[in-house]
């Protein structure tokens, strides 16, 4: 729970034992709080209280047992359990503002926080300094953004697809729709929805995109009932037509019922479209019905991306393994083609930067053979993000691709047997590196020693052995920070191959 519930939670325990309601001082002094903070936390309760057309709580005037219930009623339903921090509130705030369910001032996010006046100040401070989705405030509708109702949409969702990593700021979310709907009867029809895409298509999808389309389904279906939406406001005449194709409608279309059943909303048209866009872009499966010349187009484009990167890196690959590689680009740039064409999803997450093999593929794009067929299906490029997702496609392939090196080890010692293999087990078993050990006995014969430079590390408790090598010396007693230093050592000189010769 934050600071400010906690204190929240105080006050109302607090004034719920008073029958006239004591002067700001005297409350300071019982709780053990600032005047400031009483006046604050005052101005929550009277909120709350004028949501539920109850009278104001004003010192020495009596307090009413309808005034106590509706603020416990509020505070069970408040967000409790973890902080939330700035950036989360601005997601919940972005959501709001982007497909308004009632007007939204800032005493409005205070109470739906629980903070001060200066942290929500703060909050949209950080929001205007965007360059699009700025928060605009007019004293007829609160705050508001100028972009299209598309934009919104799309803004709307993405911003609800990073908050479903965030469980009590969802909650504190879902607590703002006014509307009672429980996280648990999401979940549930949530499930639903999983189960319908199941049958349909045999595919599987998470439990975090159903529960980001269902609770998109009712924020925008509940947007929808206050500010009527057209189908011309979202989709042209070829796009609607191809939609309604496709068997990703034919589940938002049953979903829809499930929903309105249990939710007591109608999802109209538009919305329903929307959605299918989304769960289309979800799928990323093979489209017989849904532009599939730009799906070939892709193809074409994924084998001139190969080529021109296998040609930059150095990188060998046989006929088959490229046309496999060739096939996970096409698969890649299928969802980036969606996003392009119709702006719907760039939220990505679990990204691995390689900046090397991000370079490579910023090169091959530019370098490429048929730029032109690129700048048609890619008119604006691509995003750094979906850079980096190829650039894994491709560092995931050379990993493939790399030889197995392993750690050649001489140890060269008098030490006892028992030593001996104590340290064998540390290098074979306890190494992160593949190492091939060989012990040879510490004696005056030079012949053991002539092909002393092949090996990649020496290990020996002797002082004499002359070699250029990287050479281990044992301490006279064994320690497990010597042995940690070792496996450093080993760690630090490992031999790289392939691309990693090339950093």
């Amino acid at each position: 729970m934050q600071l400010s519930n906690i204190n929240y939670a105080k006050f109302i325990s607090y004034i719920s034992t008073q029958r006239i309601l004591p002067n700001v001082q005297t409350v300071s002094s019982r709780l053990n709080l600032s005047s400031r903070k009483i006046y604050y936390l005052l101005q929550i309760a009277n909120s709350d209280l004028r949501s539920s057309n109850q009278p104001f709580l004003v010192p020495n005037t009596r307090i009413t047992e309808s005034q106590i219930s509706v603020l416990n009623s509020k505070l069970l339903h408040d967000p409790s359990g973890e902080y939330i921090n700035s950036y989360e509130r601005q997601l919940i705030i972005d959501i709001c503002i982007a497909l308004p369910l009632k007007k939204w001032t800032l005493s409005s996010f205070q109470s739906l926080f629980g903070v001060s006046r200066n942290t929500v100040l703060r909050d949209i401070a950080d929001l205007k300094k965007r360059k699009k989705f700025k928060p605009e405030f007019s004293k007829k509708t609160g705050f508001e953004f100028k972009e299209t109702l598309y934009d919104s949409l799309v803004h709307a969702y993405n911003s609800l697809v990073l908050l479903q990593s965030h469980n009590i700021p969802l909650n504190c979310f879902l607590n703002s729709l006014d509307n009672g709907i429980s996280y648990s009867k999401f979940l549930l029809v949530s499930e639903k929805l999983k189960n319908m895409y199941k049958d349909l298509l045999e595919k599987r999808i998470s439990i975090s995109n159903a529960l980001t389309l269902t609770i998109f389904s009712v924020i925008a279906s509940l947007y929808a009932a206050r500010c009527p939406i057209s189908e011309a406001k979202l989709f042209n005449p070829s796009d609607i037509e191809s939609f309604t194709k496709r068997k990703e409608h034919n589940i938002i279309c049953d979903f829809s019922l499930v929903a309105e059943t249990n939710f007591s909303i109608h999802i109209v048209k538009p919305v329903q479209l929307f959605l299918t866009l989304q769960l289309l872009s979800i799928t990323k499966e093979q489209d017989d019905h849904f532009s599939s010349h730009s799906f070939q187009d892709l193809l074409i484009l994924s084998e001139h991306i190969v080529d021109s990167f296998m040609a930059i890196s150095h990188i060998k690959g046989n006929s088959s393994e490229r046309g496999i590689l060739t096939r996970e680009i096409q698969t890649q740039l299928k969802p980036f083609w969606y996003s392009v064409r119709y702006q719907n999803i760039t939220v990505y997450e679990y990204l691995y930067h390689e900046p090397i093999f991000e370079n490579y593929v910023t090169e091959s794009l530019k370098k490429m053979n048929d730029y032109p067929l690129y700048n048609h299906l890619f008119p604006f490029g691509l995003l750094p993000d979906q850079i980096s997702i190829l650039a894994m496609i491709f560092y995931n392939f050379s990993l493939s691709h790399q030889k197995i090196v392993k750690l050649k080890i001489l140890m060269i010692t008098s030490l006892p047997i028992y030593s001996q293999n104590l340290f064998k087990t540390i290098i074979q078993k306890y190494s992160n590196v593949p190492c091939e050990l060989s012990i040879r006995a510490l004696n005056n014969s030079e012949t053991l020693l002539n092909d002393i430079n092949n090996f990649d590390l020496i290990i020996t408790e002797s002082t004499e052995i002359s070699t250029k090598q990287p050479t281990f010396l044992i301490d006279s007693e064994l320690k497990e920070s010597e042995f940690d230093r070792l496996r450093t050592v080993i760690e630090e000189i490992t031999p790289l191959e392939g691309v990693q010769d090339e950093k």
